[in-house]
């Protein structure tokens, strides 16, 4: 389960996410076109970084010898595997606090309240 993604982990994966496939080379190129200029080893540490994780996979081209990247997790996936595992952290070592603050954010806004409930009416339907 994945805990954190940096912000250069999270715009390589907004570049993959739209391209689908690419090498850290173009990756590296699409990075320099929105203003973040970053060393091409810089951007080969972070991929590693992100196979390991298993966000995205590395494939080898035969015919050019290039590795190309290409993501695993959408970018829905991630989201929801990061605030599972951050929520979750958070209600076995502070169980009380964690829902005590929910609660309290919560008690002056009527949608996200009806959003909660909703969400929960839901699961209560598919379990």
């Amino acid at each position: 389960m994945i805990s954190n993604i940096g912000p250069l982990e999270r715009k390589i994966l907004n570049v993959l996410w739209i391209k689908e496939n690419a090498t850290a080379r173009e990756i590296c190129t699409s990075l320099e076109k929105t203003g973040e200029r970053k060393a091409y080893s810089t951007v080969r540490t972070i991929i590693k970084r992100l196979v390991n994780k298993k966000i995205i996979a590395q494939h080898e081209n035969k015919t050019d010898r290039q590795y190309y990247y290409t993501p695993i997790m959408t970018k829905q996936e991630l989201e929801k595997s990061i605030v599972h595992k951050v929520f979750g952290d958070l209600l076995n070592k502070f169980e009380h606090s964690t829902i005590n603050y929910l609660a309290e954010e919560l008690s002056d806004n009527e949608k996200e309240i009806d959003k909660i409930k909703e969400k929960l009416n839901e699961m209560k339907k598919n379990a």
